[in-house]
Parts: structure tokens; C-alpha cells; sequence
């Protein structure tokens, strides 16, 4: 009986150490989303945009990006008489002809907004390390016959801005670590989801420019982890192209 016990004692023991051996080689094999993200901002190249000034052009406007380690500057020009600044410590003024103008709070929201937008998209996947940011990792992905991580992003109320309970999905390819396709929902404006293909890559002095397709499902009730297969079966409408032209940078 006494070796009864002992051979069970040794069974359990044994099947203990297997399941932790196992545990501890699935988180080890899990990425970090923090390591994971800012490995794909070395592969896009936009850890070298600290100090540069850049500009584009998207939908007639010109737009142009300044960041340094604490403070970024975004502008919008609009007919070469119209300038929107956002700044992340003064926030939002408008200028016409040079000259600042007073705007109503909700008018102030409304351009920071849109302007803040387009900078947005142009930087990723640097800003996906803002303080508001949070990140989770959901595994990994085939769409269109590659293999992609899936990382999961929510916004922390303070410092997240208006729009803080948007939620969005980026696909970063397990290869090239570049993001080839993002998803997000929001809220304003009555709501919507978005699922984008990135196309056109190109590099200007390393760092990865690319444009989009846009894309929106039939319904609200579509979940966003859904929405890859719903690409690959062509079950999305094609809403716009989003095309960022004559980047280039400014003194430098």
C-alpha cells in the first residue's frame, strides 16, 4: 500500500511539472504587445521621424508633421490662407492670413479632430505608444495566406481625447512586422466600423509610407475580429482610397 501512495505521489508530481513546463513555454511563446509594437515602429522606420519636419498632401490639403521627444506639432493648409496647429501642450488655433481666430469651442473640437486624424494614420504604428493607449495581444491570424499578429487597442479615458472609446484592431504581418491591415470602430457621428488594406508601400529615407483602401461592413453588429474573413470573401464595401502624395520633408 505504502508504494501504492508513492507511485501516485510520483504520478501527480510528474503531471504538476508537465503542466507547468507547458504553461511556461505558451507564455514564452506569447509576444509582449509593448515588445511586439515597438519592434513593427523600427520595421516602419518611424522611430527615425523625431526631429524631422514632414509634409503631404491628402485630398488637396496640405498637411505637415513635427515631433520631437515630448511635443508634436500638426498643421493643416488650406488654399495657402487657412492654417489649422494642433499642438499637444497649447491645443488647437486657426489661422487666416497669418492672423490667429477666435472659434467656438465645439468648431475647436471639430478641426482638432479632423486634423489630428490624418496625422494619426500617417504615423503608424508610432503612436500605438501614446501614454492613453492600452494593448493586448490576441494571437495570431492567417489572412490571405500570411500570417499576422493581432493586437487589440482601447484608449484610457484621461488623456485618450474626445474619442476615447474607439477601438481598434492592427494586424502586423509575423515576417516583416509591418502593419498590412487595421480595423476600428467609433462612436461619433452616429457611429461606424472600418476595416483598412494598406497598398502602395514605399520608403523615403527608411521610413514606410503607405496608403490605404477603406473599407465598411453591411451592418454595426459586425465584431471587428470578423471583419479579415469578411475582406477575403469580398463581403466589404470599398468606401475610399486613402492616398498620402508629395511627402517630403522640410529643411532637412
Amino acid at each position: 500500500m505504502k508504494d501504492f501512495y508513492s507511485n501516485v505521489n510520483y504520478l501527480l508530481i510528474l503531471l504538476i511539472g508537465v503542466f507547468l513546463a507547458v504553461t511556461g513555454c505558451k507564455d514564452q511563446q506569447q509576444p509582449n504587445p509593448e515588445t511586439l509594437v515597438n519592434k513593427s515602429i523600427v520595421a516602419h522606420g518611424m522611430d527615425k521621424i523625431y526631429g524631422k519636419q514632414i509634409r503631404f498632401k491628402f485630398r488637396d490639403r496640405e498637411y505637415r508633421l513635427y515631433r520631437d521627444s515630448t511635443t508634436y506639432v500638426y498643421t493643416r493648409i488650406t488654399d495657402d490662407s487657412i492654417e489649422d496647429v494642433l499642438h499637444n501642450v497649447e491645443g488647437f488655433s486657426r489661422f487666416v492670413n497669418g492672423k490667429p481666430i477666435q472659434l467656438a469651442d465645439s468648431m475647436a473640437v471639430k478641426y482638432s479632430s479632423s486634423v489630428n486624424s490624418v496625422l494619426y494614420f500617417f504615423q503608424l504604428p508610432l503612436v500605438l505608444n501614446d501614454s492613453a493607449v492600452k494593448k493586448e495581444y490576441l494571437g495570431t491570424r492567417i489572412i490571405n495566406d500570411s500570417e499576422y499578429h493581432t493586437i487589440k487597442i482601447t484608449f484610457a479615458q484621461e488623456g485618450g481625447g474626445e474619442d476615447f472609446e474607439d477601438e481598434f484592431r492592427y494586424w502586423i504581418h509575423t515576417g516583416t512586422l509591418e502593419i498590412d491591415y487595421l480595423a476600428y470602430s467609433y462612436l461619433t457621428d452616429g457611429g461606424g466600423i472600418r476595416f483598412r488594406e494598406a497598398f502602395n508601400k514605399r520608403r523615403l529615407a527608411d521610413i514606410l509610407l503607405q496608403d490605404y483602401r477603406n473599407y465598411k461592413p453591411p451592418s454595426l453588429e459586425i465584431s471587428l475580429d470578423s471583419l479579415p474573413a469578411m475582406f477575403e470573401k469580398d463581403k466589404l464595401e470599398l468606401l475610399s482610397i486613402i492616398e498620402n502624395t508629395d511627402v517630403d520633408f522640410i529643411n532637412n
